[in-house]
């Protein structure tokens, strides 16, 4: 009889905790780690649109947006090609860090600057609201509630990636035409690259930043190698995306070139540059890159960059590369897309 009771009560327990978790499960969604893409959906051809998140909630964007906050140094970007800088009520707080911005100084001080915090951004009343999969859980949960539209971006991993995220920008914007503009110089400076580096060597390449990270597979600078006419040497020996590499593992890779963000140096070393600290390391002393004095830095704005500007960081390296090839095609369209620096 006792053993019967107790298998009553399990069963009544288990129950309970099934109800608390199924009315729960939208909450838990919310906090949950990404698994696989966050990006929001647009629904229609037209206005209206329906914003549509991957946590179920969905907003009506009934007209194009006339007070855009935008919390993401990549929505900065490309926005700055897109709309007029009067439909904007907030911009990234980083967007005017050398280090960082490609933008330094091109939206009106006038603009506020924001952290991504809900009170700022709610007290400036707009009608639409960028995120992205690196905003704060607690932002995205109280601004999903706000009955404000919000678009969340969170795939940055490839060219195809960015194009996308371009595209999605220019629909909720009503730009359309000028996104499209975008894409096309994106596409056409990619294909005349591809054309100059066909038949070049592939030197193999490790992309480094001192506090000792690199890339694997599946990530935008794995493919921006590639596009470049070069091969990641971690490719296949880290695992996606970014990720740490000790210095013994970078090493025995014997790269023939060196990439280095500058952007990676910490306080004790930003008195120097980040090539001279890593040729005077004699650990490094015996690598084909060092040896051949094939060690470069890209501008860290340009290498960090998920938006159009990371084309800049593409064809820096691959005339890094190969020092012979033709980017005149580039001059000639600097003048047509400005912000694509």
């Amino acid at each position: 009889m006792n053993n019967l009771k107790l298998v009553i009560f399990a069963f009544f327990m288990a129950l309970i905790v099934a109800i608390i978790h199924f009315n729960k499960q939208d909450l838990i969604v919310l906090f949950a780690e990404p698994k696989g893409a966050l990006s929001t959906r647009i629904i229609g051809d037209d206005f209206p649109f329906i914003l549509y998140d991957q946590t179920g909630i969905s907003f009506t964007l009934m007209k194009p947006p006339m007070r855009i906050a935008s919390t993401t140094l990549m929505t900065d970007n490309i926005l700055s090609v897109l709309v007029n800088q009067n439909r904007l009520v907030a911009v990234c707080n980083l967007v005017d860090n050398p280090q960082l911005s490609n933008i330094v100084n091109f939206y009106a001080k006038s603009i506020p600057r924001i952290r991504g915090e809900i009170e700022s951004i709610l007290s400036l009343q707009p009608d639409l609201i960028f995120i992205s999969s690196f905003t704060s859980p607690d932002t995205v949960r109280y601004l999903l509630h706000s009955h404000i539209a919000v678009v969340r971006l969170s795939e940055f991993n490839s060219i195809a990636d960015i194009l996308n995220n371009i595209r999605l920008i220019g629909l909720v914007t009503n730009t359309q035409a000028k996104a499209k503009t975008l894409m096309t110089s994106l596409h056409n400076k990619l294909n005349e690259l591809a054309k100059q580096v066909k038949n070049k060597p592939k030197f193999r390449v490790l992309y480094y930043d001192l506090n000792g990270y690199s890339v694997g597979k599946n990530s935008l600078m794995d493919e921006s190698i590639r596009l470049a006419g070069g091969i990641n040497v971690t490719s296949g020996i880290l695992p996606e995306g970014e990720n740490k590499i000790s210095e013994e593992l970078a090493v025995s890779l014997q790269p023939d070139v060196i990439i280095l963000n500058q952007g990676g140096l910490n306080q004790s070393q930003e008195k120097s540059t980040a090539k001279t600290i890593l040729k005077n390391k004699k650990a490094w002393e015996n690598v084909p890159a060092i040896k051949n004095n094939r060690i470069y830095t890209v501008k860290s704005a340009w290498l960090t960059g998920i938006s159009q500007v990371h084309i800049n960081a593409i064809i820096a390296i691959a005339k890094l590369l190969h020092p012979r090839i033709n980017i005149q095609f580039l001059a000639k369209t600097k003048k047509k897309d400005k912000h694509v620096q």
